[in-house]
């Protein structure tokens, strides 16, 4: 919204202006991490990895700290990898697979590779971001678009914050 003037500035009262805002639970994770749907060193597509520290996830992001790693094929689905960097593993092995059942349903629903972030409190994965990897070389053909299966994003925006709906939800 830019104002041009100072009657406009008055005027503004008589408009109906919406402004949106994001209010999210606080995760107090006891395990966290990030994972690709696409192995992002060997760009195999059918490995997965999955990397996990306890606590926050800050510490990884911020490469404070190596976490525990776990490569996971596709198909079959099985764990075909794991570097522990203590004496015992972060995620649980039924824990690497639960999570990686979630990866892969992202990464189907936008129909390209994802680099995610995740968290893990009171036996739930909770995904708090999504988006591309944008270091794999990719056809072009598989390029990211920002648009749902059946929606475009602005009509998604507009049911979304028109009806005043939750736009993130607990997976």
């Amino acid at each position: 919204l830019q104002i041009k003037n100072e009657k406009e500035a008055r005027d503004l009262h008589k408009q109906k202006i919406s402004v949106a805002v994001v209010v999210q639970k606080m995760i107090e994770s006891e395990k966290s991490g990030i994972a690709f749907s696409v192995h992002p060193v060997t760009q195999d597509r059918n490995q997965l990895i999955i990397e996990a520290s306890l606590g926050l996830g800050e510490a990884i992001v911020s490469g404070q700290i190596t976490p525990d790693s776990y490569v996971i094929e596709k198909h079959p689905r099985r764990i075909i990898d794991k570097n522990v960097q203590t004496e015992e593993q972060i995620l649980t092995d039924t824990e690497i697979l639960k999570l990686s059942e979630l990866i892969l349903k992202i990464e189907n629903h936008f129909g390209f590779p994802c680099d995610i972030e995740w968290a893990f409190e009171k036996g739930k994965f909770y995904i708090v971001q999504s988006r591309a990897i944008t270091t794999l070389n990719i056809e072009n053909n598989e390029k990211p678009k920002i648009e749902y299966k059946n929606n475009s994003l602005k009509q998604i925006l507009t049911k979304v914050f028109g009806q005043r709906k939750i736009i993130f939800e607990k997976i």
